[in-house]
């Protein structure tokens, strides 16, 4: 039997008041294997955690992985896994919390066309333990959030969903009647004779700039909010204390030396995969759990599950007192069974060889989808193909891809500049909220678009690798080298033309016979309603796709940037961006030549 509490307090000025402690039981049945506690520890504590899975609800298809030695493609993750892997750690441990560290939505096809509720009716089968608004929860407004919030609770699962710092004002879609109408600060869950308080924390800065929440709803500061939350629940007798953050890994660790009495965070935000897979050919961000001290100097277990519904995290936190004597676990990488290598099915032989890897593996787990929620999933994907055929903008006049030197079909037009690559930067600007400029590579964009209606389908034929948005801070100086390098790669022997840069936000001069680092010129951004020089010293937000950000395709520049630290992953699907805008904009039209990135190409002598 597990009781939950939930606290309902009100914020007042910077600081907080605490109100009213009202309680509400959830009865749940406990793993049928009892966990021993060992003679030293007086409570022993399993967590199982997911983070950011982004609307992703089906599995990876083709993942590369070292297994028993050789790279082997093998399908990863989807959420019937998810929910299998769960399920089975629930019945090894006696006291068992399922946590969820936000962003549960957008960026798959599944969110586009669905807007959250297939991902709440599979949050709801699991359902879990305490679930954190994260910042992506907020990209289309409060109101949906709040729909989707109402849509995660049924009769059988009420999932209490958290987050301290967050404060809508009472008449919005968050609070109608009252503040906690719709989440709580914290929850707290009576185990057997021990109570462990759950705080719920959401980047702050982040939400404000980069999604859509109401400008009245306020963010309040992590550290801060924190550190009022742990004092309430210590006045109330709680000294068992995890933080479920959707703040980042790095911040995760440096909150957790600033503030006293945290045991525990289970973190998101970061995308960070931790645990050893050097053996699995992956790389990790740090230690599965990564241990550091609080402001008491006591030790504190921070982890995160990578994201994507591909990784269950699997913490086994260990209390003498109320404080934590160590920590253990494992992430858990769920694989499936189809093993292949340069696209031929492995043998029967091999496969033994493999499964048996996988179970002596500390990080791989071998898991077959929950029958019925695969089942279910099969059913939303059938009706994804329905759904994906279906207009979402008309396309009046043929969106042509063009690079610099290939002939313009007569019915793209007489411009020099790719239309279909302006539409795509545009789409890419409007949707960041936040960038001053869009740079995108010639050959992300693989095809035309026809005129006539404009399915979803055909936006991810246009679109379809599984890049996101990227936010970079550059100098104009910086701007200017990473074209040069763009241009530059297009033109050398062993290059590649869909290096070539186009954008939004952004124009500028190209003399293709010009030596290197001499061929852009000219350069403007489209500032306060007009043209205006783009200045070297400036600092401008670009946006652009995770790919180039990398450094991949000659944009070196770009990859300079992401390791000086100035750089942002939105985790906005670059395909879902293009799909949200031409909803919004209804009809795609050719673009004004004199938006255009480039504005005169001189290809010749």
């Amino acid at each position: 039997m597990r009781c939950t509490l939930f606290s309902q307090p009100a914020f007042a000025r910077v600081g907080f008041t605490p109100l009213l402690l009202i309680g509400t039981c959830l009865l749940t049945a406990c793993g049928s294997i009892v966990e021993q506690q060992s003679s030293e520890h007086d409570f022993t504590l399993a967590i199982a955690h997911i983070n950011d899975h982004h609307s992703n609800l089906s599995a990876k298809q083709q993942i590369s992985l070292r297994l028993a030695g050789e790279f082997t493609d093998v399908e990863v993750g989807g959420f019937p896994r998810v929910a299998a892997k769960i399920a089975s750690l629930e019945q090894q441990h006696q006291h068992f919390l399922k946590l969820h560290a936000g962003d549960a939505i957008t960026g798959d096809l599944y969110y586009s066309l669905f807007q959250g509720d297939a991902d709440a009716h599979f949050m709801r089968e699991v359902c879990f333990d305490a679930f954190v608004i994260g910042n992506h929860e907020f990209d289309d407004g409060d109101a949906h959030l709040a729909n989707f919030l109402r849509t995660l609770r049924d009769d059988d699962c009420r999932t209490p969903v958290i987050s301290a710092n967050i404060q809508p004002e009472i008449g919005t879609p968050l609070a109608e009647n009252e503040l906690w109408e719709l989440f709580s600060p914290y929850v707290i869950h009576q185990l057997g004779e021990h109570q462990v308080g759950i705080i719920g924390l959401t980047v702050a800065q982040k939400t404000k700039q980069s999604s859509q929440p109401l400008a009245s709803t306020v963010l309040h500061d992590e550290v801060e909010t924190a550190r009022f939350y742990i004092e309430e629940l210590r006045q109330l007798g709680i000294g068992k204390i995890v933080l479920l953050t959707h703040y980042g890994y790095d911040n995760d660790i440096a909150l957790a030396q600033q503030l006293p009495e945290v045991d525990v965070i289970v973190g998101g935000d970061s995308h960070s995969l931790l645990g050893n897979f050097t053996e699995v050919g992956l790389t990790s961000d740090g230690d599965y759990p990564t241990m550091v001290t609080n402001q008491d100097g006591d030790p504190v277990c921070i982890v995160q599950g990578k994201d994507y519904s591909q990784v269950v995290g699997e913490l086994i936190v260990h209390f003498s007192g109320d404080k934590v004597a160590h920590c253990e676990g494992r992430p858990h990488l769920l694989v499936g069974s189809n093993f292949n290598r340069n696209g031929v099915a492995v043998s029967d032989e091999d496969t033994q060889k493999i499964q048996q890897f996988i179970k002596q593996s500390a990080t791989l787990s071998l898991v077959k989808p929950e029958p019925r929620l695969q089942s279910l999933l099969e059913s939303y994907s059938v009706r994804i193909d329905e759904l994906a055929a279906q207009s979402i903008a008309m396309v009046p006049e043929r969106l042509c891809r063009m690079d610099p030197g290939i002939a313009r079909e007569q019915s793209c037009g007489e411009a020099t500049q790719s239309d279909l690559h302006s539409v795509v930067s545009e789409a890419f600007l409007r949707q960041s909220r936040h960038a001053d400029i869009a740079l995108q590579n010639g050959g992300g964009v693989r095809t035309d678009l026809p005129a006539g209606e404009l399915s979803i389908a055909q936006v991810y034929q246009l679109l379809p690798f599984s890049n996101t948005l990227f936010h970079l801070e550059m100098t104009g100086d910086e701007i200017k080298q990473v074209l040069e390098d763009a241009i530059g790669y297009s033109q050398t022997l062993g290059g590649s033309l869909g290096a070539y840069p186009h954008g939004a936000g952004i124009r500028f001069d190209v003399d293709l016979t010009a030596a290197d680092n001499n061929r852009v010129s000219r350069l403007e951004v489209f500032q306060q309603g007009e043209w205006q020089p783009l200045r070297a010293e400036q600092s401008y937000i670009v946006v652009t796709n995770s790919f180039i950000a990398s450094g991949q395709d000659g944009w070196a520049t770009f990859a300079d940037i992401v390791a000086s630290g100035r750089y942002q992953d939105t985790y906005i699907n670059y395909a879902q961006a293009f799909i949200d805008y031409a909803q919004q904009q209804k009809v795609l039209e050719r673009p004004d030549p004199s938006r255009h990135s480039t504005r005169r190409i001189r290809l010749t002598q």
